[in-house]
């Protein structure tokens, strides 16, 4: 630990003498007797920098390891931090500085640091925190101070906002659950383990950096203070070298921080300066040469991508890291109706087939169906997609899933067929129901197919063969092989009868009888009690059954018909009897 350099010095230890960096107007402050900043060397130990500038709020001298939770030296005490103050509303006390300006050739400005402290003990890191301040003044346009020293989301590193679970035995003390605990390394108070370092904890190597004006004047200000309470002491170590102009390439792109590149998606990075570029990518241990020149180089594919920049004789670096998100491997299907009229126009259900289309990923869903494949027109009713040319069709399936920042898109590809009739015969309908009004119907095939679809109109086909609430008429019944398109046709009619008849001489509903058998010569009609007793036989020219058994009338009670049409269509029903 040397702390009799000035801060001229300790600027050139920061900025390694960088020629590509011009620096101005040094200064530091602190303790007035023994310094609490200096030049600070690993000597051998296991600290993450080999060397460096420490600032602290007690003696530098008290910095060095091991730990020493008995430390009983004294320790001076000074002023605070006006600037820290105001930016971190904190009263401040043991401030030490140093601040210079300087001016770059790059865009981006990156070093490397580490905040220990002794606030790492007890529950200290529930209450209270020392200050930490690296502020940044754009001097040309005359800004304001802005804090970088903060994790990725601005939050203001202290033993505060770094900090793994604090749940200690003794029931006076804070308990607290951990705080960005990641960015924590170690603890400092297993002494059967010597720290280089003077302080009960520490935080991993964090990264300050700010994107830069080319030609602009900035002020950088390295502070460390006292909180309130000034009962446990902090320093803040900077990297050697590590404060150097680099190349802003922007943000890595990682799948940790969900911002992977997306699958099969090209992006690019600029360098945002003129010169001899050489690009390199990093993949798996591997290192590849580019043979990109340029200050802009495509990437389509993951790895650590660097670049090195000669620029008026000064050599910039830049590195960004790509990751691209796993694939939803998405599947494109097609989907084929048969052509009734030949204009190639059909509606289809362009969610049927969702699950197929996500591989039935449950976490994957569709978000919309687009008509191209930008995806600028969405259908509006994916349900009910008419096709309308004669020609294939390509719609569009955006797929999103949360594991990924990402979407894709599948393809459904529409075809319409030509339908075509074929003569072959095949069995009559079964009426299911004969409920004057609301029969159900069933087509029937000789065979068994998978790739049927069956109508009464011709025009809206089901999958289901059995119709239901089919008033009295004549029909066509239709069976179509979805496979090829081929179909057959034959007609069909369904009659009507009253569910009810009241055979009291009134002349209304006074005979029960089943309406237009007169149109059917060879039909017949046997009506039967519950009990299945024959009651009467009726033919297509038969008047009516009036309610009686050998001149006798029957009781109100309901009973059951067997309707028996041109030898081999067959209906079952019943009515009611009521007097």
């Amino acid at each position: 630990m040397d702390d009799t350099k000035d801060a001229n010095e300790l600027v050139q230890v920061l900025t390694n003498n960088n020629s590509c960096l011009s620096v101005f107007s040094k200064a530091s402050s602190g303790a007035s007797t023994k310094k609490s900043i200096a030049y600070f060397d690993k000597n051998g130990t296991n600290f993450p920098f080999s060397n460096g500038v420490v600032l602290s709020t007690w003696e530098s001298q008290n910095s060095k390891g091991p730990y020493n939770p008995s430390f009983s030296g004294t320790v001076s005490s000074w002023g605070g931090d006006s600037n820290m103050d105001a930016i971190l509303g904190v009263n401040s006390s043991n401030a030490t500085t140093l601040e210079f300006e300087f001016e770059s050739k790059t865009n981006f400005l990156s070093f490397n640091y580490i905040f220990a402290s002794n606030e790492y003990i007890r529950d200290y890191p529930c209450n209270y925190s020392d200050g930490l301040a690296i502020l940044i003044q754009d001097v040309t346009s005359n800004g304001n101070y802005i804090n970088i020293a903060t994790l990725p989301d601005g939050t203001p590193v202290s033993s505060r906002n770094i900090r793994p679970r604090i749940n200690l035995s003794d029931p006076s003390l804070t308990k607290c659950d951990a705080k960005n605990e990641i960015y924590f390394e170690k603890f400092n108070t297993d002494l059967t383990t010597p720290s280089p370092i003077n302080y009960a904890g520490q935080t991993k190597v964090l990264n300050a950096q700010s994107k830069l004006e080319i030609g602009h004047r900035y002020r950088i200000k390295f502070v460390i203070a006292e909180g309130p309470s000034r009962s446990q002491f902090s320093a803040l170590f900077i990297e050697a070298g590590s404060f150097a102009s680099k190349l802003d390439l922007g943000k890595n792109r990682l799948a940790a921080t969900k911002n992977a590149v997306c699958n099969g998606e090209t992006i690019t990075v600029f360098t945002g300066i003129t010169g001899v570029h050489k690009w390199s990518k990093t993949d798996s241990g591997t290192t590849t040469q580019l043979t990109e020149t340029s200050n802009v180089l495509a990437i389509n594919q993951p790895g650590t991508y660097k670049v090195e920049v000669i620029n008026s004789g000064c050599t910039f670096t830049g590195e960004i890291k790509i990751e691209y998100a796993a694939g939803m491997n998405l599947k494109d299907v097609e989907l084929a109706k048969c052509d009734v009229n030949g204009t190639g126009t059909a509606v289809f259900d362009l969610t049927a087939f969702q699950n197929v289309i996500v591989n039935n990923d449950k976490e994957t869903s569709i978000s919309g169906y687009y008509t191209d494949a930008d995806l600028m027109f969405e259908i509006t009713d994916p349900k009910a997609f008419e096709k309308t040319n004669l020609g294939n069709q390509v719609v569009y399936v955006k797929g999103i899933n949360p594991k990924f920042t990402c979407f894709e898109t599948a393809t459904i590809t529409l075809k319409t067929l030509p339908s075509s009739q074929n003569t072959a015969s095949e069995p009559n309908p079964i009426i299911k129901e004969f409920t004057g009004g609301k029969n159900s119907i069933e087509l029937i095939t000789s065979g068994i197919s998978s790739n049927l679809e069956f109508s009464i109109d011709g025009i809206n086909y089901q999958e289901n063969s059995i119709f239901t609430d089919v008033p009295k008429g004549k029909y066509f019944a239709y069976i179509r092989n979805t496979s090829n398109c081929e179909f057959i046709s034959f007609p069909f009619t369904i009659l009507d009868y009253p569910t009810f008849f009241t055979p009291n001489g009134d002349g209304i509903n006074d005979e029960w009888k089943i309406s237009d058998m007169d149109k059917f010569p060879k039909s017949v009609v046997y009506i039967f009690d519950r009990y299945g007793k024959l009651l009467k036989q009726m033919n297509a020219s038969s008047v009516g059954w009036n309610g009686t058994l050998n001149g006798l009338p029957l009781p109100a009670d309901d009973y059951w018909f067997r309707l028996i049409l041109n030898d081999n269509q067959i209906v079952n029903g019943h009515f009611s009897l009521k007097r």
